[in-house]
C-alpha cells in the first residue's frame, strides 16, 4: 500500500463516540439530549454514547443548565422573538421546559411589549397605516399574549 492510501484509510476510520461528540460540541453548543440523538443517528453504540456523554459532563464540556442559560440569554437579548418563541426554540433544542421557565426574568412584560413594537414597526413601516386585524394576527402568530397586543395596538 502506498503512503497516500494508508493516510486516506486512517482518515476514513470511524471516530470514537467521544471524539465525534467533542467535534459536534466544538461546532455548536447543544443539549445532551440532542447530542445523544445525533450520535445514535450516526450508528454509535448506545453504551459508548452514554459513556462519552458522561465523560463530557464530568469534565464540564457538556452542561445542559449552562448551555440553556447561555442560549436563552442570547435569544432574549437579541429582542427578535417573543418569550413563547424562545421557550419553543429551546425545547426543540432538547432543554427542559421547567428549567427554561425559571430563566424568564421579571421584566418580561416590558420585553414583550418592546419586542412586539419592533416587529410591528418592521412589518408595517408606515406607522398608523396598517390593518389592526392583520397586525393582531401577525403578533399572535409570533407568540405574543393578547394583552400585550391590545395594549400595543391601542397606543
Amino acid at each position: 500500500m502506498t503512503r497516500k492510501k494508508i493516510l486516506t484509510a486512517m482518515i476514513k476510520e470511524k471516530k470514537s463516540a467521544l471524539q465525534k461528540a467533542a467535534d459536534l460540541l466544538a461546532n455548536q453548543e447543544q443539549s445532551s439530549k440532542i447530542l445523544r440523538r445525533k450520535l445514535l443517528l450516526r450508528k454509535y453504540d448506545a453504551a459508548d454514547v452514554d459513556e462519552a456523554l458522561n465523560k463530557l459532563k464530568k469534565y464540564n464540556y457538556l452542561d445542559d443548565a449552562e448551555a440553556c442559560r447561555h442560549q436563552f440569554e442570547n435569544l432574549y437579548s437579541a429582542g427578535k422573538l417573543s418569550v413563547n418563541q424562545i421557550i419553543g426554540k429551546l425545547i426543540q433544542r432538547g432543554f427542559d421546559k421547567n428549567f427554561i421557565e425559571q430563566l424568564i426574568p421579571d421584566d418580561v412584560d416590558d420585553y414583550e411589549f418592546q419586542t412586539a413594537k419592533k416587529l410591528l414597526a418592521k412589518k408595517f413601516p408606515d406607522a398608523g397605516k396598517f390593518d389592526r386585524a392583520k397586525a393582531w394576527q401577525f403578533l399572535l402568530a409570533r407568540g405574543f399574549d393578547g394583552e400585550i397586543i391590545s395594549s400595543l395596538l391601542s397606543e
